[in-house]
C-alpha cells in the first residue's frame, strides 16, 4: 500500500501544488486538498479501496460530503467561496479516514467522532447555501440593471403607440412615469431585500442546476413586471374602476408616481389590486339592454 497521496491519487507535484493532504496507514485511503497549477483552481480529490468496510452511517456521510464536494466544484468556479467551502469538506472527509485508521489500528468497529463530523458536514451545507445565495443575488442584480434598460425601450414603444390612440395622446408623460416609477419600486424592493437579508432566491437559481442565464433573465424581468404594475396601476386609477380619490394639480401627479412605486415594489400589492378589481367587475350588474323601438 502506497504511503504518498501523489501516488494515490495520481496527481503530478509539477502541476498539482498540494495544500492539505491525509494518506492512511493502514487503509487504501487517502484525500487531497491541492491548487492546479495550470487551471489555477483549487480542487478536492480522494480515494477509498472497495476492500474498506464502511458503516452505513459512515457511507452516507461520505457519499453527502462528496456530493457537496462536486456541487461546490460546479457551482464557484474560483475564489474565497470555493476554497473555503473545500477546505470545510476536506475537514469532514480527512476526518472520517482518520476514524476508519485508528478504528483499523485499534480494532473497534465503531467511529466515536461520526456525530462531530455529522455537525461539521452540517455547517458546511449551510456556508454553501449562504455562499451561493450571495452569488445568485449578485448575478441577480446584474440582471435587473439589464432590465432597467428594456424599461427604457418599452417606455419608447409606449409613447410612440400612444400618440396614434385618441383621447389619451396627452397622458404619455403620466404613462411613461409610472412606468420607470414600477420599475424602480421593483429595483427597491430588491434592494431592501438584499441589505435586510430576506432576500432569498430558489435553489434551483442558486445552486448549479441554472446557469448565469437563467437567473440573469429572472433578475431582468424583475424591473420590468415591476413597471407593467405600475402602468396597471394608473390605467385603474384614469378608467375609476379602483375608488381613490386622486388629488388635482402636482399633488395628483405626486400621488400616481408614488402609487406606481408602491405597485412596482410590492407584487403581493398589485395582485391583490388586480383580483379586487376582478371582483368588482365580475359582481357589477350587466348593462340594462335598449328598449325595442316601436314603429
Amino acid at each position: 500500500m502506497t504511503h504518498r497521496v501523489e501516488d494515490a491519487l495520481g496527481l503530478d507535484p509539477e502541476q498539482h501544488e498540494l495544500l492539505e493532504s491525509y494518506c492512511g496507514s493502514r487503509l487504501p485511503v487517502a484525500i487531497a486538498l491541492y491548487e492546479h497549477q495550470l487551471q489555477r483552481r483549487i480542487r478536492l480529490e480522494f480515494v477509498c479501496g472497495p476492500e474498506v468496510e464502511l458503516a452505513q452511517d459512515v457511507e452516507e456521510l461520505l457519499f453527502r460530503a462528496y456530493t457537496l464536494s462536486r456541487q461546490i466544484h460546479l457551482t464557484f468556479e474560483s475564489g474565497r467561496d470555493r476554497a473555503l467551502c473545500l477546505q470545510m469538506v476536506y475537514g469532514v472527509i480527512a476526518g472520517i479516514f482518520k476514524e476508519l485508521d485508528r478504528s483499523a489500528v485499534t480494532g473497534r468497529e465503531s467511529c466515536t467522532r461520526m456525530r462531530y463530523l455529522e455537525k461539521a458536514c452540517s455547517r458546511t451545507e449551510s456556508y454553501f447555501a449562504r455562499a451561493s445565495q450571495r452569488r445568485a443575488q449578485l448575478r441577480y442584480l446584474g440582471g435587473m440593471l439589464g432590465g432597467l434598460t428594456a424599461v427604457a425601450a418599452v417606455g419608447v414603444l409606449l409613447s410612440i403607440g400612444l400618440d396614434t390612440l385618441p383621447d389619451i395622446d396627452d397622458q404619455a408623460p403620466m404613462f411613461l412615469a409610472s412606468l420607470i416609477a414600477g420599475g424602480m419600486g421593483a429595483v427597491l424592493s430588491v434592494l431592501f431585500g438584499m441589505t435586510s437579508g430576506k432576500l432569498k432566491l430558489h435553489t434551483l437559481f442558486a445552486n448549479a442546476e441554472s446557469g448565469m442565464g437563467p437567473l440573469v433573465a429572472a433578475g431582468a424581468l424583475r424591473p420590468l413586471l415591476g413597471g407593467l404594475s405600475g402602468i396597471v396601476a394608473y390605467v385603474l386609477l384614469q378608467a375609476a374602476i379602483v375608488p381613490i380619490d386622486v388629488p388635482e394639480g402636482a399633488s395628483g401627479t405626486n400621488f400616481v408616481i408614488a402609487l406606481a412605486i408602491v405597485a412596482g415594489f410590492s407584487e403581493r400589492w398589485a395582485r391583490g389590486v388586480l383580483a379586487g378589481t376582478e371582483e368588482r367587475l365580475v359582481a357589477a350588474p350587466a348593462p340594462a339592454a335598449p328598449a325595442p323601438k316601436v314603429s
